[in-house]
């Protein structure tokens, strides 16, 4: 189907969905994303510091390399998402379940190479969820 509603509507298909919808998934989604480059920053610069348990579990035990892929696996799509739900760019619905898949895939790799447990997990996991279903009710709105 085109990017167009219909011959001659020059509206795009995203506002069959509705604008508090997206409104609040750019919200979410870009709270996720501050938090991620936040995040990624610290690791990457020492200000959280996994001690050197979980250190070694890292790839490369490496808080940088860590703090570099939570920001583009985490924090890079879900700012995308962020900005095409706020904009209401044809494509916000798709990115957003790639980036709520993202962040959900990235908790699951995480319980297994640092085998640590900690609250944010499944609260990020419900986050990633959220916004891989608020991309689901878009697409289909469609």
């Amino acid at each position: 189907m085109s990017r167009l509603a219909a011959v001659g509507d020059r509206r795009p298909m995203s506002t069959t969905t509705s604008p508090r919808t997206r409104r609040a998934l750019a919200a979410g989604s870009g709270f996720v994303a501050l938090n991620a480059f936040a995040g990624g920053v610290a690791l990457a610069t020492g200000v959280i510091d996994l001690g050197p348990v979980v250190t070694d579990r890292l790839p490369s035990h490496s808080p940088v390399l860590a703090g570099l892929a939570l920001v583009l696996v985490v924090g890079a799509p879900m700012a995308v998402a962020a900005r095409r739900a706020a904009t209401g760019h044809p494509r916000w619905a798709g990115t957003a379940v790639f980036a709520g898949a993202c962040l959900v895939a990235w908790i699951a790799v995480q319980l297994v190479v640092i085998r640590t447990f900690s609250w944010l997990q499944p609260v990020m996991a419900a986050a990633g969820v959220a916004v891989l279903l608020a991309g689901l009710r878009g697409i289909r709105k469609r």
